[in-house]
């Protein structure tokens, strides 16, 4: 696969997909040193049992390994879409990962389900559009931003929901009516209950739609090893 470092606009901004969807899993920054994906843990694919679509917001491998194989899994489990990211080769040069026809692509896309607009990207900071905070503590810094021009702009349209990803931290906030929410990391997840750097069980999200009302729920995978029930957080925003 060609690697690249600059995008062209309609590279980036992927434009419109859409799906029959009203239950929506995400992840993101698995990091996979495999391939074909079976490092994985299997407790995201029970996570997933039931979900219409799977959303990965990128960061599946690690360097120029982009173990895209982890796509073909998780299609065991429900019909798969994925964005586009930035990563480092082993030459210490940046490069953007390739897109794969209609289930990756973009660096930020948009997909239409149950009414609603969701805005899917690895890192709200980077091109394309405007750079949108989120610090390490997981919420993204929206004090002062006119927050629908500016996820307007970074998608190429209206969103209702914005997925993100790349802090490796859990979280849902409401800004503007906009439904901001990052699904963690399955594999390297951070914040309350997690030692930052070690591999152990994290946490994905599931997104529900019903009624024009989007509502998030962050699933810690440990439950599901444990036989225990998910833990949840959940925040809402109407359809505009």
């Amino acid at each position: 696969m060609a690697q690249q470092s600059v995008l062209s606009p309609a590279e980036a901004i992927a434009g419109v997909s859409r799906v029959e969807a009203r239950r929506i899993g995400f992840l993101s920054d698995d990091h996979n040193t495999q391939q074909d994906g079976s490092d994985l843990p299997a407790e995201v694919l029970a996570a997933f049992e039931g979900v219409d679509l799977i959303v990965h917001l990128g960061h599946m491998g690690v360097r120029d390994m982009f173990a895209r194989g982890v796509l073909d899994r998780l299609a065991t489990a429900a019909p798969v879409l994925a964005v586009r990211d930035q990563s480092t080769a082993k030459d210490g040069t940046k490069l953007i990962t390739p897109a794969e026809g209609e289930r990756v692509k973009g660096l930020t896309r948009i997909i239409e389900a149950g009414g609603l607009g969701i805005g899917a990207v690895h890192n709200l900071s980077i091109p394309p559009g405007p750079e949108i905070v989120a610090p390490p503590g997981g919420l993204p810094e929206l004090s002062g931003v006119r927050v629908r021009e500016v996820v307007r702009e970074k998608f190429g349209g209206p969103v209702d929901v914005v997925a993100y990803a790349s802090t490796h931290r859990a979280a849902a906030i409401v800004a503007d009516g906009v439904l901001f929410v990052n699904p963690g990391s399955p594999t390297y997840p951070k914040g309350p209950g997690y030692t930052a750097g070690q591999r152990q069980l994290g946490t994905v999200g599931i997104l529900e739609i019903a009624d024009g009302i989007a509502a998030f729920e962050v699933v810690e995978l440990r439950h599901f090893a444990a036989a225990e029930p998910p833990a949840e957080q959940r925040a809402a925003v109407p359809a505009m």
